[in-house]
C-alpha cells in the first residue's frame, strides 16, 4: 500500500509539473532568449525559402552575431561586418552576400507570448537529456525558427531547456530542424587569418 501511495504522489508530481503545456514551452524559448544566443545544429531552408536546404554547425549571438558552418559555406556575420571561407582563407565580404538577418529580440518575445494550441505528444530521450515532446502553434520569428505553422520542442525534464526543435510551414510544408547544444555557451568572434 505503501509503495501504490508513493506511486502514485510520484504520478501526481510529474503531471503537475506539465500541467500548463503553453507556459513550458513560452518558458522553453524564453530561456533561449534569456541565454543570449545558442548553438546548435540545423538542417532545412535555414537561410529562408529562396536559398537550399543545408545542414550544419549554427552558433548565435543575440542579436546580430552568426557563425554558420555547413558542407557548402561557411560564414561569419557580426553587425555589418561579414566573412565567408573559400578555399580555406576567410575574406570580409559584403554584409549583404550573407543570406541571415540581425535576431529582433522584441519580435522573437511577441512570436513566444503567440505560442498556442500547445499540448504534450510524450515522452523521448534525446542525447542531452530525457524530454517531454510539445506539439504547438505560434507565429513570428522564435529563437531558432520561423513559427508560421506546427512545431514541435524536445524539452529537457530537469532543466526546461530546449534541446530540438522542429518547424513545419503552413505554406510551403518546409521542414527546419535545429538540435540544441547547450554543453557551452555560444561565442560568434570575428575570424582570424
Amino acid at each position: 500500500m505503501k509503495f501504490l501511495l508513493t506511486g502514485l504522489f510520484g504520478l501526481a508530481v510529474a503531471m503537475q509539473a506539465h500541467a500548463d503545456p503553453r507556459a513550458d514551452v513560452q518558458r522553453a524559448f524564453g530561456q533561449v532568449v534569456d541565454a543570449g544566443g545558442f548553438r546548435g545544429y540545423a538542417q532545412g531552408r535555414l537561410f529562408g525559402p529562396a536559398l537550399p536546404a543545408m545542414s550544419g554547425q549554427i552558433e548565435v549571438v543575440f542579436p546580430d552575431r552568426i557563425h554558420a558552418s555547413t558542407d557548402e559555406m561557411e560564414f561569419v556575420a557580426i553587425g555589418e561586418q561579414a566573412w565567408i571561407k573559400a578555399l580555406g582563407v576567410w575574406s570580409a565580404v559584403d554584409r549583404s552576400l550573407v543570406p541571415v538577418t540581425a535576431f529582433d529580440m522584441g519580435a522573437m518575445r511577441r512570436a513566444i507570448a503567440t505560442v498556442h494550441d500547445a499540448r504534450i505528444e510524450g515522452a523521448s530521450k534525446t542525447s542531452q537529456c530525457a524530454a517531454q515532446v510539445y506539439r504547438f502553434r505560434a507565429s513570428g520569428k522564435l529563437p531558432g525558427a520561423n513559427a508560421d505553422g506546427d512545431l514541435r520542442a524536445w524539452i529537457c525534464d530537469g532543466s526546461g531547456r530546449i534541446a530540438r526543435l522542429e518547424a513545419t510551414d503552413a505554406r510551403s510544408g518546409e521542414r527546419v530542424i535545429l538540435d540544441f547544444d547547450w554543453s557551452r555557451r555560444a561565442a560568434v568572434r570575428a575570424p582570424q587569418g
